[in-house]
């Protein structure tokens, strides 16, 4: 009985202590498990989308508004497109045509070329490490807003009374 006590104290003291030092034994490792779970949940949630959309009325949607589209509007909105996009694997963006001032004609060609198994393979090519960062951005901007917006709240409610 003793001995059991002894096993199960020991068990739990180094649990403990894995759990307490771990971002200082494995920081590395937390870094990469931690990109691969956002990454993973990423692309399941972009499969599962792929799964569920009629791909063909998808794309004929995405071509007739690109066709509308006139050239400085579209500039503009590629521009932004690119900066999230301008990490992926170079052996990606050449096959797809990326760079940074990527023609309209490049983007409705890809879409056309499109269909579900590209798309997942297309999905499977990212990085988890790059749509983890993408994703922390996003989380980190949209905190950023919460605070200012929290903060004008309570100004505002300070001026009222």
């Amino acid at each position: 009985m003793r001995q059991v006590s002894f096993i199960i104290f020991t068990v739990i003291l180094l649990l403990v202590t894995g759990l307490y030092f771990q971002s200082y034994l494995f920081a590395q490792e937390k870094v990469n498990i931690e990109d691969m779970i956002i990454g993973s949940m990423f692309k399941i949630l972009a499969k599962t989308f792929v799964v569920t959309v009629d791909i063909d009325k998808l794309k004929k949607k995405n071509i007739e508004k690109l066709n509308k589209m006139d050239e400085e509007k579209f500039k503009r909105r590629y521009a932004k497109v690119y900066e999230g996009i301008k990490d992926l694997p170079n052996e990606l963006k050449v096959s797809y045509g990326i760079t940074e001032h990527m023609p309209k004609e490049q983007v409705i060609k890809n879409i056309e070329l499109s269909d579900k198994e590209t798309i997942y393979k297309t999905i499977d090519s990212i990085p988890d490490k790059i749509i983890a960062t993408q994703f922390k951005q996003y989380l980190s901007e949209k905190q950023q807003e919460m605070r200012k917006s929290d903060l004008v709240s309570r100004l505002i409610s300070f001026g009222i009374k």
